[in-house]
């Protein structure tokens, strides 16, 4: 063999060898930031315990008790989210400023709520003006590891774009926290 097509073989296998480093360096780092990140929400939550009167028990049944990161889109600031609602699945805007639950007719649809089953008698006030929306009671809504069971919601017949998760699910949680990054979840 050539020097030149030794010099080339031991090139590649040092790159091949640099990327397996960098993928394993990378995977360590981020299960180390999630592990930390746990730590932290854990900590907050014994220090708030000490300080915190005892409350009576939520009326909703969790199934779950988990942490959330949702990343911060770079591009519009908001946070999105494809959550498990029933039997299917919706992406959601993740929404603070919302009360409750709005689901999109399709995305209605997609949880398993069928169309006759709606009455449309809820008047409601959005950003387009008061509409009529139909009040529902979701049996599951997960996103990721959390998990609330009952939940209001309502289901908007026009004029909304992305479903929204709202303060009927959030509000439930011991944590919403909004980072640089993120949104924190914590059930």
């Amino acid at each position: 063999m050539s020097a030149k097509l030794i010099t080339n073989i031991i090139s590649v296998a040092a790159m091949a060898l640099a990327i397996v480093f960098y993928i394993d360096f990378r995977e360590d780092r981020r299960q180390m930031y999630a592990d930390k990140l746990v730590k932290i929400m854990a900590e907050e939550e014994a220090s708030a315990q000490k300080t915190r009167p005892v409350a009576t028990p939520r009326p909703t049944v969790r199934k779950s008790a988990s942490a959330l990161s949702i990343p911060k889109d770079p591009r519009s600031g908001q946070y999105h989210y494809k959550g498990r609602v029933n039997s299917g699945y919706v992406d959601f805007l993740v929404d603070t400023g919302a009360s409750a639950i709005a689901l999109t007719l399709t995305d209605a649809r997609k949880a398993g709520i069928k169309d006759r089953n709606l009455v449309y008698n809820v008047p409601i006030s959005t950003a387009g003006g008061r509409i009529l929306a139909a009040r529902v009671t979701l049996d599951q809504v997960a996103l990721g590891g959390i998990m609330l069971r009952d939940v209001e919601a309502f289901v908007i017949p026009k004029g909304l774009e992305t479903s929204l998760l709202g303060m009927t699910w959030l509000g439930q949680l011991q944590e919403v926290k909004a980072t640089p990054n993120a949104l924190l979840l914590r059930l």
